[in-house]
């Protein structure tokens, strides 16, 4: 069997693409593929060049562009700062990356590097006009875009495709409500608290996780009844900054946002009149909080990723655990705590690489998180604030999705390509 080597390009440093490099070495066994770390690229060299040391990537560079020249890789994961996602992307796409990975969300306001003020209306209509071209340019490449929403990849929700699926030869399998939640006690990285560097706060990076299924079981529910998917058309929202308010001692154990939000809500109405509603927030004390309930015509599916209690540890003294996290920005992992081996693969990310890495091998394949995937989600966050600016009313977003961008079938996720996760009788 001819061995085919990968070659993989990493943009950025920071957490996410601590966990991108470390989720590549978990992906499951791919008969005739060898993964090749190529290159690494960050806002200063001697931090690429630190990283690449650290993971035996081949080789540092000084800019994204010198990257993709040299290294010409077949998958370039944009696990930056979300200011350069939309750049970066552009470029990829004009190199010919046959796949590009794309961390959430897709890209920010393009008025925030320029140091403009506008209403959250102006934003999000210039916001999606700037996501056109991207877009555009991916397509003129003939690049696979991947959205990289891990949510999307969580087994449980494999799980409920395959019920989806089977649900339909009984005349069921509509999903009527959905629930989510993402929360910690505030991102670490240095721009999170920089509109133009983050885009937004908990609403925007980390309500955009649980929407991320939301959407994507809609687009597979309707595709699977083969009226093609269901889309949201209206948005309720509130975006708040909490903590900044309080007394000082109540931030204490937290991350206080000086500049964006640390408490996000979201409500959204799809085109067949069901709902879903997710929260994110940076108020979780205790770590990392990750779950999605769905109700069906036939189900209720709970997903509880993180902190789940499938494994249960008491320590008297967290200094008996050394440097280990067992769950992702628990604060000490003293007393009773729910740990959560091998996060990377239960919060989606190895599912999510492999289908890149599927999407590069196979070439009538296409991300199940794509392009859709990154418009609609876009267009809900950038709706979201502004209904929050105006106090909470729906604002209607069909003009960018039922009566706005048309997408390719190759663009459109396919629920038979999913995966299994369940065995059969």
């Amino acid at each position: 069997m001819s061995q085919k080597t990968l070659k993989i390009a990493i943009s950025g440093t920071g957490f996410a693409g601590d966990y991108t490099v470390g989720t590549y070495s978990m992906m499951p066994h791919k008969n005739g593929v060898q993964i090749e770390l190529a290159g690494v690229v960050s806002g200063r060299l001697e931090n690429a060049q630190s990283f690449a040391e650290k993971h035996n990537i081949r080789h540092a560079y000084a800019t994204h562009q010198e990257m993709l020249d040299s290294a010409k890789p077949d998958i370039d994961n944009i696990c930056c700062a979300n200011f350069a996602h939309g750049p970066y992307s552009v470029e990829a796409a004009a190199a010919g990356v046959p796949v590009i990975v794309l961390e959430k969300p897709p890209v920010i306001w393009p008025g925030y590097p320029d140091g403009r003020t506008a209403d959250a209306g102006t934003r999000k209509r210039e916001t999606m006009a700037y996501l056109t071209e991207v877009l555009d340019a991916v397509r003129t490449g003939g690049s696979k875009l991947l959205y990289a929403e891990d949510f999307v990849y969580f087994d449980g929700i494999k799980g409920i495709v395959e019920l989806l699926i089977e649900a339909r030869t009984n005349g069921k399998g509509k999903v009527l409500y959905q629930r989510g939640l993402c929360a910690h006690q505030g991102s670490h990285a240095p721009a999170y608290d920089t509109p133009s560097k983050s885009g937004g706060g908990a609403l925007f990076n980390k309500a955009c996780h649980p929407l991320g299924p939301a959407l994507y079981l809609k687009q597979v529910e309707g595709i699977l009844n083969g009226t093609g998917p269901i889309r949201p058309v209206r948005v309720s929202a509130a975006a708040m900054q909490i903590l900044k308010h309080q007394p000082e001692s109540s931030g204490e154990h937290f991350r206080v946002m000086q500049n964006v939000d640390d408490f996000g809500r979201i409500t959204v109405v799809f085109e067949d009149d069901t709902i879903a509603e997710v929260i994110g927030h940076d108020l979780s004390i205790s770590g990392i909080r990750n779950e999605f309930s769905v109700i069906t015509d036939f189900a209720q599916y709970d997903l509880r990723v993180n902190p789940n209690n499938e494994n249960e540890l008491f320590l008297p003294d967290a200094a008996n655990a050394g440097n280990l996290l067992v769950r992702e920005k628990l604060p000490t992992s003293q007393g009773t705590s729910f740990p959560r081996p091998n996060q990377f693969y239960s919060h989606g990310y190895v599912n999510e690489m492999s289908d890149a890495v599927d999407c590069v091998m196979e070439a009538d394949r296409y991300p199940q998180s794509g392009a859709l995937m990154a418009w609609d989600t876009m267009a809900v966050l950038m709706a979201s604030y502004e209904s929050s600016d105006a106090g909470g009313g729906f604002v209607d977003i069909a003009e960018y999705t039922t009566k706005g961008r048309v997408f390719a079938q190759s663009e459109l996720p396919d629920p038979h390509q999913s995966g299994s996760v369940f065995q059969r009788a």
